[in-house]
């Protein structure tokens, strides 16, 4: 498989949940507007700002239907289909290949983990099997509790796992995103994962981010990211502080949580998050927006 690097910011999309608890995929139709907006060139969805492990099969199914209606061939389209039981993963891999997205994602399990990296490639051949004619991203995050190195991985997966395109590197380790950059002369796609970091990885190589404040702030990061590329050092900081600040009122407040209400910067009424997530008053929505409107993201 000939791997095609992304470019630019691909936007870890919310997903909208009515006042009932269902998912809303009426609004989805509006979030893909919203994107190509803010020249989003791409969306990550049904990952963990999307809340996936959060929702049902069939919702997930309902959920990247409305995606590939909207936005294929407007915005590069990749799909988490992880979840606890092998049989789920391979259902929707399976269906997303159906109906046309463009890659997938997977988180590895978080409960009976992987024990090592031959045992995680192990798992992930297994995942693949009904999606693997689509581009694969394994989904690197501290969340999972899987930590390998991912050069190393990268190293054993290579010629193992058929449909690798490469990581979402969702770590705070910018040593070993540097290394994964460069392994193997750089022929695996490594996107960065952590907004208030952005700029490092950016100074480091990165071609792509995943991130979920792209969803409404991409401006400001495409403004750091242009300031890099001309040597204008104070200019991405001042972007970067503008980052960090919005990263506070996520951190405060919860970062599903707080990006949903951020949206509504945009228009867009997301509904609250789906429990264990914590839902957020009317006095702390009210916070954000007073706070987010200082900040300004258009």
């Amino acid at each position: 498989m000939k791997i095609k690097k992304l470019q630019g910011l691909i936007a870890a999309a919310h997903t909208g949940f009515n006042p009932d608890g269902s998912v809303n995929t009426a609004i989805i139709k509006d979030q893909a507007e919203m994107l190509i907006k803010q020249k989003v060139t791409g969306v990550y969805i049904s990952g963990t700002t999307g809340e996936g492990i959060c929702c049902s099969i069939a919702e997930r199914k309902a959920v990247f239907d409305e995606w590939v209606k909207h936005a294929k061939g407007k915005l590069y389209l990749i799909a988490h289909i992880g979840a606890l039981a092998l049989p789920d993963v391979q259902e929707l891999g399976a269906y997303v290949q159906k109906i046309g997205m463009d890659a997938t994602s997977i988180v590895p399990p978080n409960f009976f983990k992987p024990g090592s990296i031959d045992a995680l490639i192990t798992y992930l051949n297994e995942a693949l099997k009904t999606s693997q004619k689509l581009p694969f991203y394994y989904y690197h995050t501290g969340m999972s509790g899987v930590t390998f190195d991912m050069e190393k991985f990268l190293l054993a997966a290579d010629g193992k796992i058929k449909n690798l395109a490469g990581i979402k590197f969702n770590y705070p380790d910018l040593y070993m995103y540097q290394r994964c950059l460069r392994c193997l002369g750089g022929k695996y796609d490594i996107t960065w994962g952590i907004d208030e970091w952005f700029a490092g990885a950016i100074a480091h190589g990165a071609q792509s981010a995943i991130g979920s404040t792209y969803n409404y702030a991409a401006g400001i990061y495409y403004k750091a990211w242009d300031c890099i590329k001309k040597g204008d050092i104070k200019g991405a900081d001042k972007q970067m502080k503008r980052v960090c600040d919005i990263v506070d009122i996520l951190v405060q407040y919860g970062g599903v949580a707080g990006g949903k209400v951020m949206c509504k910067m945009w228009g867009l009424d997301l509904g609250d998050v789906r429990v264990p997530n914590k839902p957020i008053s009317d006095e702390g929505k009210a916070d954000i927006m007073k706070r987010i409107k200082k900040i300004g993201v258009k």
